[in-house]
């Protein structure tokens, strides 16, 4: 709900479900694979926060995921990130866990989230438990 939320009135979003459908565990390399059968002629790319790059190598069948998409890198501390990968340097200070923890705190997450989302999360009373 709060990522076709946040996405409602975006052109060029989609949500795809078919992580949802498959049984655990879903790795990243089943669920490109699935898109590149659907959508043969798409440029895949996947987005990974920095934090991730470290570990790339040891995702499931790494070879072959890196042969089926573009990796983006997007860049939180400006740290060296190699260079076969791309990255999007531009200081987006937001992140998941940060706003989780403002919300258990009562604290606003105002123009970090869209306010469709926002709303959601109020409503639903998420996250309240998250400092406990």
């Amino acid at each position: 709900a709060m990522l076709r939320a946040a996405i409602e009135g975006e052109q060029g979003f989609e949500i795809d479900e078919c992580e949802l459908r498959r049984p655990p565990p879903s790795w990243t390399i089943d669920t490109v694979e699935q898109i590149q059968k659907r959508e043969p002629e798409a440029e895949l790319y996947l987005l990974v926060g920095e934090d991730n790059v470290a570990t790339l190598s040891q995702w499931r069948r790494f070879d072959d995921l890196k042969k089926l998409v573009r990796f983006v890198v997007l860049d939180r501390t400006g740290s060296e990130t190699p260079r076969d990968y791309r990255v999007v340097r531009r200081k987006i200070d937001i992140s998941a866990t940060n706003i989780r923890k403002r919300v258990a705190r009562g604290q606003s997450i105002r123009y970090l989230v869209p306010q469709a989302v926002e709303k959601i999360i109020r409503r639903q009373n998420l996250y309240r438990e998250q400092l406990q």
